[in-house]
């Protein structure tokens, strides 16, 4: 395309007036001149062209708010057409308050005034017998005779008015809830309790909700699923439909029965925030709907387990760097290391940044140790610090010395990407460490180990040394270390919440000197 064109093409629908204010002008078929005239009243009964200005003498500014302009003129045009009883310009038009989400919304603004509206008298206004006295009565009318009004102007344009006024009303009354009322209030107040793991299986929830929902409507799948969730109506929800959901989850979807159990739970605590805040009624349709789930989940039986001792020689023996498909090969090497000696989870480890390496200058004693923070702990117990073992503290070290020592956000492990519905940093690592598990100790190790095995083993070692007489391995600092709920009151309720770094120091001394076999600690 020449200069010239593009220059054309710029200046399309902009002209300048006397003043070199710049106008957008949109021009109306010739067939239609004579119904735009009928619409604006022109004194010709013609209407060829629409012209407004742009409010600006500036070229380049006048461009940037042409293409809203044109859209207002058009839908302002489309508006006065429809209202004289004439077909719109655009024959799939309609007013920009009948969309869906606009009308959701203005029925819920009208709800919200209707329900804060007195209902006391106006002490001014005396008209009692015929109820005007009454601000919600009043607000009430008025809406119906909006509706009225609107009712009109989509039957002349061929809508259909009576569904968009029974809509609206039954939104407004409180007769019915589209399911963006309870939305909007509980995400709000979720994203402020809840951590980013429950967030995104909250979000994984809905997501499959509402593909249910379209799937028991013999509807296709929507391609905005929120959007769609968002327009659909509690009350138009069979309870059929919703104890269904389950079977969907596990037979469409084929998810375990404990996975299906964790996505019904984020919806019955969407409901219960729904009835406390009296946006729906009680009982919680979801009450008692994941007990047989679990009990099923529970038949299934759990065979993970910790690592012996000869499988951890195996695994820190082979090297995953040698083999070409193990891209990921220094951090699977480095990870299984820091999870056995400090039981942190995949995901804390993967998201270690140099900030999070404590006691670097030996204020505390001699060992560093690492900071599980609140936006990768797993729940408010894993906010924790864990001493670094000398065995291992030689892998954070030229972890430090390769990453930006002066930023304290610089990631320890670059090489783990960040991925999956909360964008986790261990969601990658999570589906490459088992090709890795699976090449050293084969077939008969699936279902059996996986890396929170080595968790596992942590805890194993650290009973095992409290066993064994290490005085600072006892059940309340094996629970703060792994950040698990203490199983006492006094230790949940009373206990500080830090014990202290030199006793949690002695504690990781402890629990690898007694409780860990010597052949495992020459493998490392």
């Amino acid at each position: 395309m020449t200069k010239k064109a593009l220059r054309d093409d710029d200046m399309h629908g902009l002209r300048r007036t006397g003043g070199l204010t710049w106008s957008v002008r949109l021009s109306i078929p010739r067939d239609r001149w004579t119904d735009a005239g009928k619409a604006f009243g022109t004194a010709t009964g013609i209407k060829q062209e629409l012209i407004r200005s742009l409010g600006t003498r500036d070229k380049q500014e006048a461009i940037k708010r042409r293409d809203k302009a044109l859209a207002a003129m058009r839908e302002d045009l489309d508006t006065r057409l429809v209202a004289a009883g004439l077909l719109p310009i655009h024959g799939h038009w309609q007013p920009d308050w009948m969309k869906p989400e606009n009308l959701i919304a203005d029925a819920l603004d009208a709800r919200r005034e209707i329900q804060n509206a007195s209902q006391r008298a106006d002490d001014d206004f005396e008209d009692d017998l015929q109820g005007l006295s009454d601000p919600r009565r009043r607000m009430m009318d008025g809406m119906d005779l909006m509706l009225e009004d609107r009712t009109e102007k989509l039957n002349a344009a061929g809508k259909d008015g009576g569904k968009y006024y029974r809509q609206f009303r039954e939104i407004a009354l409180g007769e019915s809830t589209p399911f963006s009322a309870i939305l909007d209030r509980w995400m709000k107040e979720r994203a402020s309790t809840a951590s980013h793991s429950l967030l995104s299986l909250d979000r994984a929830t809905l997501n499959h909700f509402s593909r249910y929902l379209a799937h028991s409507q013999d509807l296709p799948e929507p391609e905005d699923l929120m959007s769609f969730l968002r327009s659909q109506i509690v009350e138009d929800v069979p309870k059929r439909v919703l104890g269904e959901f389950a079977e969907w989850l596990m037979d469409e979807q084929n998810l375990s029965a404990k996975t299906a159990a964790n996505r019904i739970t984020p919806l019955k605590v969407m409901w219960d925030f729904a009835i406390k805040k009296h946006i729906l009624e009680g009982p919680n349709p979801w009450q008692g709907a994941t007990a047989g789930l679990k009990r099923k989940a529970g038949k299934q039986p759990v065979t993970l387990r910790p690592y012996t001792a000869s499988e951890l020689i195996r695994l820190f023996e082979a090297d995953p760097n040698k083999a070409k498909r193990w891209a990921w090969g220094p951090a699977i090497r480095d990870m299984m290391r820091l999870s056995l000696f400090t039981g942190a989870r995949q995901n804390e480890l993967a998201s270690l940044t140099v900030g999070r390496i404590l006691n670097r200058d030996g204020a505390e004693g001699p060992l560093w140790g690492i900071q599980v923070t609140n936006d990768v702990a797993k729940t408010r117990n894993a906010v924790r610090r864990i001493p670094l073992h000398p065995l291992v503290q030689p892998i954070i070290a030229r972890r430090l010395s390769a990453a930006d020592a002066s930023n304290p956000d610089a990631l320890l492990f670059p090489d783990c990407k960040p991925g999956g519905p909360g964008m986790k940093r261990g969601y990658y690592f999570a589906k490459r460490f088992p090709d890795f598990r699976k090449a050293v100790l084969g077939d008969a190790s699936n279902d059996v180990v996986d890396f929170h095995s080595f968790r596992r083993s942590f805890i194993t070692y650290f009973e095992l040394a409290n066993a064994n007489g290490a005085s600072a391995c006892t059940e309340i600092m094996r629970d703060r270390l792994v950040g698990h709920e203490s199983k006492s009151m006094a230790g949940n309720t009373y206990a500080a919440r830090d014990l202290g770094w030199d006793l949690y120091s002695r504690a990781i001394l402890g629990m690898v000197d007694k409780g860990m076999p010597d052949e495992v600690k020459e493998a490392v």
